[in-house]
């Protein structure tokens, strides 16, 4: 999703877009064996503020990824809400910026009359975004682009073990067998180390 700030207006944006399948699959190519199934679209909510923009979005998405015992696919559904504080990157001085005498820039004169802060307007809108707990992510200061936000949505989401269930007996060390669909018995077989198999033909003398 890709937002010009221009089109942020007082009341805010709200924009809803389905998310590429590419945007999502790149977020998945170094993963323990994720993949994407389906998901919902992004709804995404824009508001401008002293020349910072706060987004709040989500969206659901359907993976599979192989049980880690059994290796049967799982459905892994995650369900993701995110708060960001998009601050303009900085920029180099204008050539006109008045200067000192030694060459630095000269520190804007304080507005007299009051102490009214330059953020104001943050309160009212506080009330639907934490702004001590949202993330700052950087941006051009003319567009923002959502999709390397839902690439690192998605990694962050993404469940470190994936089971079929708690009480999975995986597979069989010996044959492969899936112990939940049939024993195949060698886990009732004493295995025997193949360096100690030919001691057991050794009869002892009375």
């Amino acid at each position: 999703m890709l937002v010009k700030i221009e089109e942020i207006q007082e009341p805010g944006l709200k924009r809803t877009e389905q998310i590429k399948p590419e945007v999502l699959e790149a977020a998945l190519t170094d993963s323990e064996g994720f993949t994407l199934v389906s998901s919902t679209p992004l709804s995404a909510n824009f508001k401008k503020v002293s020349g910072r923009v706060f987004v709040k979005g989500d969206f659901t998405a359907e993976l599979s990824c192989p049980c880690r015992r059994c290796t049967t696919p799982v459905a892994v559904p995650i369900d993701i809400n995110f708060s960001l504080r998009m601050i303009p990157e900085p920029t180099a001085p204008r050539e006109d910026a008045v200067v000192d005498a030694a060459g630095v820039p000269a520190k804007p004169k304080k507005r007299r009359g009051g102490s009214k802060k330059e953020d104001d307007g943050l309160a009212e809108f506080a009330a639907s975004f934490e702004l001590d707990e949202v993330d700052a992510e950087p941006f051009n200061g003319k567009t923002i682009d959502l999709d390397p936000v839902v690439r690192e949505q998605v990694l962050l989401a993404l469940p470190v073990t994936v089971v079929c269930s708690e009480d999975c007996k995986g597979l069989c060390s010996t044959c492969g067998q899936d112990l939940n669909l049939q024993d195949c018995g060698h886990g009732k077989v004493k295995e025997v180390d193949v360096r100690l198999a030919k001691l057991k033909d050794i009869k002892l003398k009375n």
